[in-house]
């Protein structure tokens, strides 16, 4: 998956009617809150067969730090 495509996915997991970017900060998001987490971790899960704790989401503070927790085997640059 290329960081394109994770931005896409997080704008239709999110809800978004606006585009996404690596450096935006999830606090400045207002549609990331707790099932906001609870659902990425289920698309960290069937999406990248990985699982990521809810301390580790929580501990993100932007985008590009959730763009981090996949392994680079995964991600395409």
């Amino acid at each position: 998956m290329t960081k394109q495509i994770f931005l896409k996915k997080l704008e239709e997991l999110l809800q978004v009617d606006y585009a996404l970017e690596e450096n935006m900060l999830l606090k400045n998001i207002e549609e990331y809150d707790s099932l906001a987490l609870l659902s990425l971790a289920v698309f960290y899960d069937q999406e990248f067969n990985i699982f990521v704790e809810g301390k580790k989401l929580k501990s993100c503070q932007s985008i590009s730090d959730l763009i981090a927790l996949i392994p680079s085997e995964k991600l395409e640059f």
